[in-house]
């Protein structure tokens, strides 16, 4: 039982919340003052330019951490995208972060005092990194996922109090959305029958009710998402949620939270429609005037 739920932890959604900026300066932080006030690695033989050395180790892990924060999450999207970030993958990257950043003081540091890049001051700088960072920062997102959880489970109950207690203003407005994309194939249905819509590379995919039996469907094309995005703007209750992802709001009924954010569930609809952080607040607006 405990090993099924220490599983179920490491996979468990975690928010991709702390501004990139902030995974760049702290590290390079933490490693400005633990080399300039501890003076590890034989830094403290250094009779002048002790903090010329040190901010030098503190750029360097800034460069490192810049990486992580930006070059990375380009050069692999599908492993840092962020429906699928999760407290284990957040663990990994920061010990993966705290790993490069002890090979390059370790280098730096060799160079810095003359010597050999041995063996032994490779340990001991990874020991000196780990023990300042490695398990500080494991409990950190532990600790922060359950403050993220409980914070949009709570969001979710109001926005779901909000939903059942609305009053119904009439019928939802009309009209008649077309996709069309750079191809022949085009689909054409009534606004209030949409559901959602998914990006799928180069092609989206259109959930949306059968006017013949209204039940749940879906149709593939091939167009972007700015595109099907443009042909769904002059409905006001059809928005952007996500990055992939438009959703119907008079379609939504119940909103679900996680540490990553809010999961929308829609009429007739097995899955959720994800909303990322940066939609959070526009969709919390609309589904309160919903």
């Amino acid at each position: 039982m405990g090993r099924r739920t220490l599983k179920d932890l490491w996979l468990a959604p975690y928010p991709v919340g702390i501004a990139s900026w902030k995974a760049v300066v702290v590290p390079a932080a933490i490693i400005f003052l633990v080399l300039y006030l501890l003076e590890p690695f034989g830094i403290a033989r250094i009779e002048s330019g002790k903090l010329w050395a040190t901010l030098g180790s503190a750029g360097i892990s800034a460069g490192v951490s810049a990486v992580f924060a930006w070059v990375l999450p380009r050069a692999f999207p599908h492993w840092y995208a962020e429906q699928g970030w999760t407290l284990g993958k957040e663990v990994l990257n920061t010990l993966a972060l705290l790993l490069a950043i002890a090979v390059c003081v370790w280098l730096y540091v060799a160079w810095l005092i003359g010597v050999m890049p041995s063996v032994g001051l490779f340990f001991t700088a990874l020991l000196w990194v780990l023990i300042l960072g490695a398990f500080p920062t494991v409990l950190f997102a532990m600790w922060n996922r359950n403050i993220q959880l409980a914070r949009n489970l709570r969001e979710a109950m109001e926005l779901n109090l909000r939903l059942y207690k609305k009053p119904e203003t009439g019928e939802t407005p009309s009209a008649t959305l077309v996709f069309s994309g750079g191809t022949r194939e085009t689909l054409e249905i009534d606004a209030r029958s949409f559901l959602y819509a998914e990006s799928e590379g180069n092609y989206v995919r259109l959930h949306y009710l059968s006017p013949k039996d209204h039940r749940p469907t879906s149709k593939l094309l091939r167009l972007t998402m700015k595109q099907a995005e443009e042909a769904v703007s002059s409905v006001f209750y059809i928005v952007r949620c996500h990055r992939a992802f438009l959703v119907n709001l008079h379609q939504v009924t119940k909103v679900d939270g996680n540490s990553q954010g809010y999961r929308l569930r829609l009429e007739g609809c097995a899955e959720e429609v994800p909303v990322s952080r940066g939609y959070a607040k526009e969709i919390k607006a609309r589904l309160n005037v919903r």
